[in-house]
């Protein structure tokens, strides 16, 4: 359904509910808006997380550790300047490449400029790193059989490890949970493609750079997961419309397409999506494996400083637009809804019946007596 369409289909259920307002129960007016959430872009309430009024981490980059399946496991956050612990705030999931060493990681977070781009989008970054088993190894996560290995063949639970993530910055910090991205290059963006696929109730959308979806994998469910993938035009370690179109069949778009130019970046967007959601892939001419921010790249040569579009910026225009939708009642759940509903109803009729016997009193012109003692 065109987003248009499905928001003035939402607006006008909604002034439909305002006036059922008076005469139906909350608990089925609840359960009816439930029903009147699907996932449009644009359109939702803020679902805020435990650490909402927490007083937060203070601004800047803060580091954390944990164990997770029996491994040390370590992620950052960073909180910008504008964080505010009463207003629940987007997070963004940065991954990085496979790297080797502390130092490298830190030099990914320069050159992807996702902190930097915080303090204007006013979202969190949260950045958790791979595993390496041996000293000698690089950093790098199990985005499934296409990439990496040692995590791949030692089977490192790096899915489970970011869902716990979540869910410990969730308490650390004021966030909205509906509101949750995850991005990354080249291994990591493998690894975003897959949380996507293993994790779609926990993140809204997905924006991976010079990143493959690893073919093997199966999703969880069916829903719709928005995608924007940016590639380089030379990029021969991405398979890059491939991963684009596992999203296209899952997300069962239709052909309609919509194409922009900007210098050296085309980016195609699928507008015809289950949902509502789009898949947009923008490639760079001539661009190899790189993140094309604006930021100096100093592990690749062939990545030097842009001053065509940025990646940061394509990526939070986009993925800002989304957010998971509001999970949907069990037919258990709406039954027992329905039928404490209908009891409500009838016990607001019962005591505003006219019928003086229905509201416990005696009928006019009997006597009661009573006897004092």
């Amino acid at each position: 359904m065109p987003i248009r369409q499905a928001l003035a289909m939402r607006i006008l259920y909604r002034r439909a509910l305002s006036r059922l307002n008076h005469t139906l129960p909350r608990a089925l007016l609840v359960a009816l808006t439930l029903f009147a959430s699907p996932a449009v872009a644009g359109v939702h309430e803020p679902t805020p997380s435990a650490g909402c009024d927490a007083g937060g981490l203070g601004a800047g980059l803060h580091t954390f550790e944990f164990t997770h399946d029996g491994i040390l496991r370590t992620y950052d956050v960073y909180q910008p300047e504008s964080y505010d612990d009463s207003v629940a705030a987007p997070m963004m999931l940065n991954l990085h490449s496979l790297v080797t060493g502390g130092t490298a990681i830190g030099i990914f977070r320069l050159f992807s400029q996702q902190t930097a781009r915080s303090e204007s989008g006013g979202y969190i970054v949260v950045e958790p790193s791979g595993t390496g088993m041996n000293p000698d190894d690089p950093v790098s996560w199990n985005a499934g059989e296409a990439c990496c290995n040692p995590p791949e063949r030692d089977h490192v639970d790096d899915v489970g490890f970011v869902a716990e993530v979540i869910d410990r910055v969730f308490a650390q910090l004021c966030i909205d949970e509906r509101k949750v991205y995850a991005s990354g290059m080249s291994n990591g963006g493998y690894l975003s493609h897959r949380l996507a696929c293993e994790l779609p109730r926990r993140i809204a959308a997905i924006a991976p750079v010079s990143g493959s979806f690893s073919q093997e994998l199966v999703c969880v469910d069916g829903r719709a997961m928005p995608v924007v993938q940016i590639s380089g035009e030379l990029d021969n370690l991405a398979s890059r419309q491939a991963s684009v179109d596992r999203w296209l069949g899952t997300n069962e778009c239709g052909d309609a397409t919509t194409e922009e130019v900007d210098r050296d970046m085309t980016c195609t967007t699928h507008t015809d999506c289950r949902d509502g959601v789009e898949v947009m892939h923008c490639v760079v001419d001539d661009g190899n494996h790189c993140f094309f921010s604006n930021a100096e790249h100093v592990i690749l040569e062939e990545c030097p400083l842009r001053d065509g579009p940025l990646a940061q910026d394509v990526i939070w225009d986009f993925v800002s637009d989304y957010a998971l939708p509001v999970p949907e009642p069990s037919s258990t759940m709406l039954a027992a809804t329905a039928l404490a509903a209908l009891s409500t109803m009838a016990r607001r009729r019962r005591a505003a019946s006219p019928h003086p016997a229905a509201r416990g009193r005696p009928y006019p012109g009997s006597a009661r007596t009573s006897t004092a003692t």
